[in-house]
């Protein structure tokens, strides 16, 4: 009798459990996991004043971090900066300048995380402004992020709703209502 009654309402069955599997889904969606933030037990941070780490390949500078003050979770070995300022090096010599008030080194994940307000200049006088967070690669040595303005020392001006580009700005991409004008 029971097993009559399944196949009568399986339809049913089968939309309240689809309807069901929807809602946790949504539920899941809506309610992110923790962020980096909330993760962090200050209490467990150890911290060192004045501090600076750095990566060279073949004797050149690749990109150096400083900091006045950095703290590092040892349970999670990330790395959080006050006042961070990165100098990031392209293969072609020219010197990308990013300073912030936080930032972020996750050494499993090979990303350093400049948190807004992020301000980027090169020694050629390109500039890159975002409202959002800058990563860097420390693997692939490329800089992404989200909605961006770029002006370079040519008088061309990029912006995009996203960007990844070299440490110098010499390679860039823009996705989502990309936009380039060169002035006069």
């Amino acid at each position: 009798m029971i097993i009559q009654q399944l196949k009568k309402h399986k339809a049913m069955l089968a939309g309240l459990t689809l309807l069901i599997a929807f809602a946790v889904l949504l539920y899941w969606f809506m309610n992110p996991g923790k962020t980096p933030d909330q993760e962090v037990n200050p209490d467990r941070l150890v911290e060192f004043e004045g501090s600076e780490l750095e990566e060279s390949k073949d004797g050149n500078l690749v990109w150096r971090l400083t900091a006045d003050k950095i703290m590092i979770d040892p349970d999670t070995q990330i790395m959080y900066f006050i006042n961070p300022k990165a100098l990031l090096v392209s293969s072609d010599g020219t010197e990308m300048t990013v300073t912030s008030e936080k930032g972020i080194v996750d050494k499993t994940k090979q990303t350093i995380q400049i948190q807004p307000p992020v301000k980027a200049v090169t020694d050629k006088g390109d500039t890159l402004q975002t409202d959002g967070s800058v990563y860097y690669n420390m693997d692939t040595h490329v800089i992404k992020g989200g909605k961006v303005v770029m002006n370079r020392h040519d008088n061309t001006t990029l912006r995009a709703d996203a960007f990844e580009t070299d440490s110098g700005l010499n390679k860039v991409s823009l996705t989502g209502h990309a936009q380039v004008t060169k002035g006069e």
